[in-house]
């Protein structure tokens, strides 16, 4: 069963679990227990839920796709190669110097 899902039901037992003991045990208007289940629910999914919640957390993670490339990672990777002597001559700009250059124009 995918995790999201799992955790999703147990979350949802929680809660109607928590909302059956409170209608039974206690004289609570239904609004008020049904706020309060919702609270407790949460709390306990918090605490017992925690390895689950991970879980999903990595398997988002894994589905989300990572960038091609970022303005960091060609820095440096242009300053590495400048200093191997790889690259032209030229020194690479930082964005900082870009942002800086920008400014000095306007």
């Amino acid at each position: 069963m995918k995790a999201w899902l799992l955790y999703t039901l147990a979350r949802l037992g929680i809660f109607a679990a928590a909302l059956l003991l409170l209608r039974v045990l206690t004289p609570m208007p239904w609004y008020w227990a049904t706020i309060v289940a919702a609270l407790v629910g949460l709390l306990v999914s918090y605490i017992a839920l925690a390895k689950l919640r991970h879980r999903v957390a990595l398997s988002l993670a894994e589905r989300r796709p990572g960038p091609a490339h970022d303005a960091d990672s060609d820095f440096e990777d242009d300053f590495v190669d400048a200093a191997d002597g790889e690259a032209p001559s030229e020194q690479p700009v930082s964005d900082a110097d870009r942002h800086a250059a920008r400014r000095d124009e306007v």
